[in-house]
């Protein structure tokens, strides 16, 4: 499998012969190989340019000689290397490097390797293991330059991220099929002027149509989700299993699946809120009439009241209702609650009860006349703690809304329901 790799040094010997501002290509890095006459100060960067550039069917390289000059390639370019090897010494400043640092990680799923030959090794040992780095897990490491197996080293931990991480193993190919399928949609979309397109999917105001973001995402994104369903599969995505999986590991994943963190200011169907007294809600009132606030819900959003499932109040509603065989968050047909599990909270992941019945209503003040929709700014007390996702928050407010009032029916009498169950059981039989 190829990968993408990039240096970030300011010793590659770029200046003599081309511009050091921009990107400098593995065709351009090759040159600078061939010539005898150059001067490479750093001999372990450039030792480890030779070794990937004598495997062009594993490696694409590239290289910059700054941090900012990166930043301001990928701001105005697609480019996302999946590697990085980054000099912290380019200009030694702790504090850009760590900047620089931190921007690359939270921008990308690119794995970084701290390249580094200077005094300040352990300093730097120390800055990455700040919490604010932890977070990126095993995709920044600190690698020695001037140790004798400095290059083995980086390769040995690239194969074994091959192995065991799954942005890395197939970020390339979901990135290339993204690629191709929003290509693909662009190309449909082509065909239409822009009046076309934005009248079909916006609001007309006064003399001209206006699309909001979130309605150019939803004429594209089911779209989007089929071409590369149907079209741009993954290969061969399996993984040997070498033990049983772990909850937390398990729970981590769904965590991430069920919740979006978006930060978002205004106030959307399927967020998850809390007031100062620590108190949970799910919002349920439509984004439709959360958009037109005052006017069209006169002031009241509906949420429904969520609770830890350790918590006393759980524990006795749960008492109420012993019929929960929960395997989906609307799966459950024996009883009008659901569990939303694994949602991160200041103690850490935490499950909660969801009873619809126990539906109630906020009444907000408008503050602003020209406002129309609302606003975190507007929701005094209540915070927003992350919003449920899709494709769970459809059918979890469907689910919701089926339970507060039900569709009542009455029961067959006790002979004609085991009269029917004994001829569906035959029919298994």
């Amino acid at each position: 499998m190829k990968h993408t790799v990039c240096f970030i040094d300011d010793k590659i010997p770029v200046a003599e012969y081309f511009d050091d501002t921009d990107i400098i290509t593995g065709s351009v890095i090759k040159y600078l190989l061939k010539q005898e006459a150059t001067n490479w100060e750093d001999v372990a960067v450039k030792n480890m340019c030779e070794r990937l550039l004598n495997e062009p069917d594993n490696w694409s390289v590239s290289a910059f000689t700054s941090p900012a000059f990166y930043d301001n390639y990928t701001r105005d370019n697609v480019y996302a290397p999946e590697i990085v090897i980054y000099d912290w010494d380019y200009n030694y400043n702790g504090d850009e490097s760590e900047k620089h640092l931190q921007e690359i990680l939270k921008t990308s799923y690119t794995m970084v390797f701290v390249f580094s030959g200077s005094d300040h090794i352990d300093e730097i040992n120390e800055i990455v293991s700040k919490e604010e780095f932890k977070k990126f897990g095993d995709r920044l490491s600190v690698v020695d330059k001037n140790e004798n197996n400095s290059i083995d080293s980086v390769f040995s931990q690239i194969e074994q991220k091959e192995r065991n991480n799954f942005s890395f193993a197939y970020g390339f190919e979901v990135v290339r099929n993204s690629n191709k399928t929003m290509n693909s949609i662009l190309s449909e979309v082509s065909l239409l002027s822009i009046e076309s397109f934005v009248s079909s999917i916006g609001e007309f105001d006064g003399n001209k149509y206006i699309s909001t973001n979130e309605q150019f995402i939803d004429a594209i994104m089911p779209r989007f989700k089929s071409v590369l369903q149907n079209t741009h599969t993954l290969s061969n995505i399996s993984v040997k299993k070498t033990a049983e999986p772990e909850l937390n590991s398990i729970r981590e994943i769904w965590a991430y699946r069920l919740y979006d963190k978006t930060t978002t200011n205004n106030v959307q169907m399927g967020d998850i809120i809390k007031d100062d007294n620590n108190n949970y809600f799910l919002v349920v009132s439509s984004d439709c009439h959360l958009l037109d606030f005052w006017k069209k819900n006169f002031g009241y959003i509906a949420v429904i009241p969520m609770s830890i499932i350790e918590s006393d109040d759980a524990k006795k509603l749960i008492k109420r209702n012993h019929n929960l065989e929960i395997t989906s968050l609307t799966s459950n047909k024996k009883s009008p609650m659901t569990i939303l599990p694994c949602l991160q909270t200041e103690e850490g992941l935490k499950d909660f009860l969801i009873i619809p019945k126990t539906i109630r209503t906020i009444e907000i003040e408008k503050n602003d006349e020209q406002q129309k929709s609302l606003v975190y700014e507007n929701f005094d007390s209540y915070y927003k703690v992350t919003s449920v996702a899709d494709p769970f928050k459809s059918p979890l407010i469907q689910f919701i809304m089926d339970n507060i009032t039900g569709y009542g029916c009455p029961d067959y009498p006790k002979v004609l329901k085991d009269d029917l169950l004994c001829k569906i059981e035959k029919l298994q039989s």
